[in-house]
């Protein structure tokens, strides 16, 4: 089927007594499914390390479309992911193994890590594009708000689904595209804190580029990405 989707892999953010309404990405998601043309969207929940590993398979063996986003939306805490009350959650490197390995036989055309802490492992985003045909990663150095960083996340897929096929070969366009999303908030707005130091929105972002075709290499390009936005 041609179209687009993007994979959704959540884990519960609060506990119950805490958040009753049970917060989700899902629903500020959905109006893509809306706002795109030929976009769905798909959406599990993990608790631990199987879990994600079941979430992430199943969702791809029953994904028809053949241009897939995948965005990670948990906790994170250094290297680790997700996690709440008795669950540990899921190491940072499992989660980058696994993504890695279903990006051989799926055509996965971004990630993007929505969880504090982890976008701060850059050398690790770099590794998990080695070898695969995901053009970029993206995440978060430090703690961050939860509303503002959803927003981010999603300016940001409503933007990147808009580059071509042939675009994801160029590093200039894929770096354009993240400073289009992002031109729409503040560079100097306090995204959240690295122990008791706030940190602005561009100190809090990590971007890893490796463009599609051969000779290219995976690469840090939030500095380009910074000077793009003129922030």
């Amino acid at each position: 089927m041609t179209g687009k989707a993007l994979i959704v892999l959540e884990t519960p953010w609060w506990p119950p007594e805490v958040n009753r309404g049970r917060a989700s990405v899902l629903p500020f998601f959905m109006g893509l499914v809306n706002f795109v043309e030929h976009f769905s969207i798909y959406h599990s929940n993990f608790y631990e390390r199987e879990g994600f590993k079941v979430a992430l398979l199943d969702d791809l063996t029953h994904t028809k479309e053949d241009r897939l986003y995948l965005y990670i939306a948990a906790h994170g805490i250094s290297s680790m992911i997700g996690g709440m009350g008795n669950c540990s959650g899921v190491t940072f490197t499992t989660v980058l193994s696994d993504i890695g390995n279903v990006a051989r036989y799926k055509n996965i055309e971004g990630v993007i890590i929505g969880s504090c802490d982890v976008g701060g492992n850059v050398d690790r985003f770099k590794q998990v594009l080695i070898g695969t045909r995901i053009p970029w990663i993206f995440g978060y150095t430090c703690e961050i708000d939860w509303i503002t960083s959803t927003l981010i996340d999603l300016a940001i897929f409503e933007k990147m689904t808009t580059l071509s096929p042939a675009d994801l070969g160029s590093r200039r366009k894929i770096i354009r595209a993240f400073a289009r999303s992002l031109k729409r908030f503040d560079g100097d707005f306090i995204i959240g804190k690295k122990g008791r130091k706030n940190v602005p929105l561009k100190n809090a972002i990590t971007l890893v580029v490796k463009p599609r075709g051969s000779g290219n290499v995976s690469q840090d390009n939030t500095g380009a990405l910074i000077e793009e936005l003129g922030w």
